[in-house]
């Protein structure tokens, strides 16, 4: 005999109530079952980008062959040196920085209550990105940690900004998530347009490492920025891990410093801050040692994954990972937008 089922879920921080008609006992998803299946999925995930990772380049590798150098007892020497010193540091910055910036977009998500909410649209990336072109506009002979502190304070400063203008109800009848879409974007296109200003007054000369990643996800650092990105990310995810409720007054301060390391390391990458925090909000609710975790296998699994495509894209030279996760950043930005105006106008 049928009957109405109700199931209640938490998505963007507020309860949502889902109607089932005809619905079986056993075709819901209870919570903890679909947690353990996005952690689960999430890992797979991470597990595939990583092996895609290491067959991927300009060295032909076959499925075989990385088999034999992960597991045979004497694989070739060759081999050997193209996956574990070249490919797989790559994928393990990859996985650092995709899970960096889910991270930074989930710890914004749950301290200010806003599924828009990411490094993007609070003016941290924009910010820290102009930050960085400071570098080439002056011609400032300073280390790697000296661009990394003009990488925060230009993350600080852009965070400031489009936290200050969101106090201020310039667009009225409507909710707080498109208001501050609608901040960010303009904020973030501004910001854009000033360090794209920058780079044209700048000169390049002993720069090029800085003019490489400023122009967003073509370079990476060298020299030991893993080993700190690394140590940031476990401090990060430790502290909320041990201490969620305590240190939420600090979830911003933290997404600031993550936000701004990882623009300092590679530029811009747009969209995995966004659409990770938002689905695993949706998928998982708002319990930030679960957010956390999925958010770092999801991140990382999916920029890899967009770091093989972009490089099968236009082989060898490869392109930006941002065009290639704009194909599905894009059109969720859409539908999160569609859905918040439809959901304020009902």
């Amino acid at each position: 005999m049928s009957e109405q089922k109700i199931h209640k879920g938490e998505c963007e921080g507020e309860a949502l109530v889902v109607e089932l008609e005809s619905a079986e006992p056993n075709t819901v998803f209870e919570r903890p079952r679909r947690i353990i299946l996005t952690l689960a999925t999430g890992f797979a995930l991470l597990i595939l980008g990583l092996f895609l990772s290491l067959i991927t380049g300009i060295f032909p590798i076959s499925y075989a062959e990385v088999l034999e150098v992960l597991f045979s007892s004497n694989p070739n020497p060759t081999l050997v040196e193209v996956v574990f010193q070249i490919r797989m540091p790559l994928a393990l910055d990859m996985l650092l920085l995709g899970g960096c910036l889910a991270v930074s977009g989930t710890l914004l998500q749950l301290r200010t209550a806003n599924q828009f909410a990411s490094p993007t649209l609070t003016g941290l990336m924009p910010g820290a990105m102009v930050g960085l072109c400071v570098v080439l506009l002056l011609g400032m002979d300073i280390d790697s940690f000296g661009s990394m502190a003009l990488c925060i304070a230009g993350a600080v400063l852009g965070g400031f900004i489009v936290f200050t203008l969101n106090k201020i109800q310039f667009i009225r009848g409507r909710s707080a998530g498109v208001h501050l879409f609608m901040i960010g974007f303009i904020i973030d296109v501004f910001l854009r347009s000033t360090f794209g200003f920058i780079m044209l007054l700048g000169e390049y000369g002993e720069y090029q490492q800085e003019w490489a990643i400023s122009q967003g996800g073509w370079g990476i650092r060298e020299g030991s920025f893993t080993f700190w990105l690394a140590l940031l990310t476990i401090l990060v995810v430790v502290s909320v891990f041990a201490f969620p409720k305590q240190l939420s007054p600090l979830y911003i301060p933290f997404a600031i410093v993550l936000t701004a390391v990882t623009v300092w390391a590679c530029g811009t990458i747009g969209y995995i801050g966004l659409i990770v925090p938002y689905f695993m909000r949706c998928m998982i609710g708002n319990r930030p040692r679960l957010l956390i975790l999925g958010s770092i296998l999801w991140g990382g699994g999916l920029l890899m994954l967009a770091k093989v495509i972009s490089a099968k894209i236009n082989e060898p030279v490869g392109l930006p990972v941002t065009p290639v996760l704009a194909c599905i950043g894009v059109p969720f930005l859409i539908f999160m937008v569609w859905r918040e105006w439809k959901r304020f106008d009902c």
